[in-house]
């Protein structure tokens, strides 16, 4: 059933363009527009191939050991080891097939995993002007007021019908220069809102949405219009001056976002519906231009569904998708919610975890914490999304949220639990532990159970994972994207150095994953690997590290975006890996992530991961280059479905 949530529009089941748009994406027509180019028709017949040379990591039970060929037929990977051995077992089951040999540093890898995003909802944003902070993967040099300015002028003259609005998306105002004040007084980062657009564009309605979604800035025009537009604020508001006092032009979270999105004008709002299943098509595509095989979408509503179904109708998706069924509160776990049982073979739209979200974001300020943030606003702590969702501070874990957890936990259904703040993450280890303690060893290990985003980490919540086997997926672009902010403006002093306890982690046995929460970041495995491996914070300029006992090898960081991203994602029996028996999904990059900076082993010893395992990469090598090695192709199941042009 459609559902609304009025909290968490970061999450992306509420998302406030589906709740306005949702379905009317799901018409015939919206579906019928995307160009033929954009879309890989199939099925078409994977190849039967023994590829040899160059350097291939099949990635076998997490080994990073290098084998000398691979042989793939029927979209399953037959063999890989020495090239004599694959070739004889494909001539001993009669296999017919053509030979590829890879250049000398070319590396192919299993398929990269994207562990945590949002499609559908970031395909609707996608419809608003991008105004954010990234250029492709890395940060927009110069993102500050006077650039937002000029797009926003532009923007303005742009559109010649004298009822539309500017509109924009992915604003942060984390990532603009900030204010850092003398002790004792709240630092400063960018305030948005009514007077600071009205500045910019004082004749035209505009409104701009949050990167985190949790936010939409609106300047007097688009104030005046929506109050205009809706009975109900008239109703609870006298004035306009009134509504327009409550709220300074930022409108937080789906209620007070609704009225908005409503005054704007259906012609456009309609433009932008129109664009959705294009965008579905470029995200699918840019995802398999950086290596990516599978996208598990954390948060998905029925209405998301069906647009996912509804595409895969017409078009065949570059990568595979599964994901987690967001739930809001105990009272979705119900009769008609089934015990979860897992899933034999891998089907498009699988479903693997329940998604829980507790709180908020840190860079938006709202992620639950146990001191007050650093920055304006004064005496905040951020929420907590239960009892109340977006509007707690509870001192105690609210049992409301303990019920939840128990009931999914009783329905055998591993869970995905969002925690940015330290406070939240205490909450959730605790509902996790209260939950789980009924279960045997057994029964725990047949689960999955994750923490999302898993920001602010203690040593002893980090023992209490492990004692539990509660696995972290890190947000690796809190500390290489947001770092430098945390750090300086937005957490007291030392806090920052908890963020993204990678190392630490597996140190206790944990398995870990690395995510971009897309939109909130750009898509890139290959990227998130080099954050975790540096830990530079990119927006400092002097490349300051944040906490460099923290970071991971080269081949740490290759196993959480495959073989552990697979085991996160409910996977790791189709993909993750080039064992024999799995999807021949897999990537072919121009260079090996594992070799850069360093003497490349010589052909046929293999790879000594011993070795390398104590050794830390040279970081200049890899800063901002890991994440730009050249993907020459992709393959799903044995079709390749992305080359790249010479």
């Amino acid at each position: 059933m459609h559902h609304s949530h009025p909290t968490c529009t970061h999450c992306g089941c509420n998302n406030p363009l589906m709740d306005t748009l949702g379905e009317e994406l799901l018409t015939t027509d919206a579906f019928s527009r995307v160009p033929e180019e954009h879309a890989a028709r199939g099925p078409e017949a994977p190849e039967s191939l023994l590829i040899y040379g160059g350097i291939i990591r099949p990635m076998i039970n997490g080994s990073t050991e290098v084998v000398e060929a691979i042989g793939i037929h029927q979209g399953q990977v037959v063999a890989a080891g020495k090239r004599a051995a694959v070739e004889a077992e494909m001539q001993k089951l009669g296999i017919s097939f053509n030979t590829h040999e890879l250049k000398a540093t070319e590396t192919l890898l299993p398929g990269l995993i994207e562990p945590h995003v949002h499609i559908v909802a970031s395909a609707m944003m996608a419809g608003f002007p991008d105004i954010g902070a990234f250029e492709g993967q890395f940060l927009r040099s110069g993102y500050n007021e006077n650039w937002l300015s000029e797009q926003l002028k532009a923007e303005a003259d742009s559109h010649h019908r004298s009822d539309d609005w500017v509109l924009g998306r992915e604003v942060d105002p984390a990532l603009m220069p900030f204010t850092v004040n003398p002790p004792g007084e709240l630092n400063k980062l960018v305030t948005i809102d009514a007077d600071f657009l009205d500045r910019h564009v004082p004749n035209k309605p505009v409104l701009l949405l949050s990167a985190s979604m949790h936010t939409a800035y609106l300047n007097t025009a688009a104030l005046k219009l929506t109050y205009e537009n809706s009975t109900d604020l008239q109703k609870k508001f006298d004035t306009f001056e009134d509504y327009k006092d409550s709220n300074k032009g930022q409108l937080q979270e789906i209620p007070e976002m609704q009225p908005a999105l409503a005054a704007i004008p259906r012609r456009q709002m309609l433009g932008i519906t129109a664009q959705a299943v294009l965008n579905l098509a470029r995200l699918f595509e840019t995802a398999a231009k950086r290596g990516v095989t599978m996208l598990y979408d954390a948060g998905l509503n029925q209405v998301q569904l069906k647009v996912l179904k509804a595409y895969l109708k017409v078009y065949k998706s570059h990568v595979r998708i599964g994901g987690a069924k967001v739930i809001l509160t105990p009272e979705d776990i119900g009769d008609d919610l089934k015990p979860y049982k897992p899933v034999a073979a891998y089907e498009d739209l699988y479903i693997g975890h329940l998604k829980v979200v507790s709180d908020g974001s840190n860079q938006g300020l709202t992620g639950y914490q146990n001191a007050e943030y650093r920055c304006d606003p004064a005496k905040n702590r951020g929420n907590f999304n239960f009892p109340n969702v977006a509007a707690s501070q509870p001192d105690t874990m609210p049992p409301e949220f303990a019920d939840l957890v128990q009931k999914a936990v009783n329905k055998n259904w591993s869970l995905m639990i969002h925690a940015n703040g330290d406070k939240a993450i205490e909450f959730t280890t605790q509902a996790y532990v209260n939950a789980l303690k009924s279960l045997s060893p057994e029964q725990r290990a047949d689960r999955c159970d994750r923490i999302e985003h898993c920001s602010l980490l203690s040593p002893e919540q980090l023992n209490t994972m492990s004692t539990w086997g509660i696995s972290p997926s890190f947000l690796i672009g809190h500390v290489g994207y947001w770092g430098y902010a945390f750090d300086k403006a937005i957490f007291e002093k030392d806090k920052a150095r908890t963020l993204d306890l990678c190392k630490s982690a597996l140190d206790r046995g944990l398995r870990i994953t690395f995510h971009c929460d897309y939109s909130v970041s750009p898509l890139g495995p290959l990227r998130q690997m080099e954050q975790a491996i540096t830990r530079i914070m990119e927006a400092d300029p002097d490349k300051g590290v944040l906490n460099e006992d923290e970071r991971l090898t080269p081949e740490q960081a290759l196993r959480a975006v495959t073989y552990d991203a697979a085991w996160h994602c409910r996977a790791e029996n189709w993909v993750g890996s080039l064992k024999p028996g799995h999807l021949a999904d897999f990537v072919v990059l121009q260079q090996d992530p594992l070799s850069m900076g360093k003497k490349l082993p010589a052909r046929g010893h293999g790879h000594d991961v011993a070795r390398t395992e104590q050794e830390l990469p040279p970081v200049q090598a890899i800063y901002q280059q890991m994440r730009d090695i050249k993907v020459l192709s992709t393959w799903k199941g044995g079709v390749r479905l992305y080359a790249a042009k010479d």
